[in-house]
């Protein structure tokens, strides 16, 4: 079974790529890029930052992140080089979920589809079959009894026209449905890695949930519904990561950072 790092190794070749060239273009030291390529992943701190970083090296060829992860996942666990922690396990889980439940969508979809089509059909049908619209004509004529003899009889014509057009019948609305079950709630996971010494602190909906120093190295995690916000004391001291991908640092230079929010979108002051 090709490895992960063998995948990624083979792929950077055929695009005529240096190690040198992808820790340019990512950011990551050619240190962990090569440790990612000999499958050396007990060299870097933890299962979650080793995704990161295949993550942000699949994206720069041009891979799957997705594919290159589940890869990573299924090749640790069958070499045994090391085990599966609680979040791989579960991770697993999501990617055979994600797949039951696309499958499961398309079903939905044609269904839909073929209900809309019986309603459409059903509204022809009836515009179709409807009666013309009736009309009577009734007519009415007469000579005046009274005229003078000499006189020319006027002839008076009394038309009547009814002209009746029966009401449309209102189709009946259908409301669609959706299962709640159906619906995944996601929360944003943010893990901050220092590169540098440096302060940090952290609000997570709005509320404040740390206040620290990181030494280098050093690394936290936290989880939100909805978005977090930063300040730090050394910018380009701190390495972000959300959802396993690598946002890249609080910012450019060692001077202080204040309310950095990070959300679905990225990071933004």
């Amino acid at each position: 079974m090709e490895s992960v790092g063998e995948l990624l190794k083979q792929e950077r070749e055929a695009q005529g790529k240096s190690v040198e060239d992808v820790s340019k273009a990512t950011k990551m030291s050619t240190l962990i890029l090569e440790a990612l390529e000999a499958d050396h992943f007990s060299a870097l701190p933890a299962p979650v930052y080793v995704k990161g970083h295949l993550r942000t090296y699949a994206r720069f060829l041009g891979l799957s992140e997705d594919a290159v992860v589940d890869k990573y996942l299924r090749f640790t666990q069958q070499q045994g080089d090391e085990e599966l922690d609680e979040w791989d396990t579960v991770e697993l889980e999501l990617h055979e979920e994600k797949r039951r439940v696309g499958r499961r969508w398309v079903w939905i979809a044609v269904a839909v589809g073929v209900v809309a089509a019986v309603i459409v059909w059903q509204a022809l049908s009836r515009d179709q079959g409807a009666p013309e619209p009736a009309t009577s004509i009734s007519a009415n004529t007469g000579t005046d009894a009274d005229a003078e003899p000499d006189a020319e009889p006027d002839a008076e014509v009394d038309a009547e026209v009814d002209i009746s057009v029966p009401a449309a019948t209102p189709s009946p609305v259908r409301e669609t449905v959706v299962d709640d079950t159906m619906i995944e709630w996601h929360k944003l996971e943010l893990m901050v890695v220092a590169k540098e010494r440096t302060w940090l602190s952290v609000s997570v909906d709005g509320e404040p949930v740390a206040d620290l120093t990181l030494e280098q190295g050093e690394q936290r995690q936290w989880e939100a519904d909805e978005f977090f916000q930063l300040n730090v004391g050394n910018g380009r001291g701190l390495e972000l990561y959300l959802d396993g991908v690598l946002l890249g640092t609080a910012g450019s230079g060692s001077r202080l950072v204040e309310g950095l929010v990070v959300n679905e979108s990225g990071m933004s002051l």
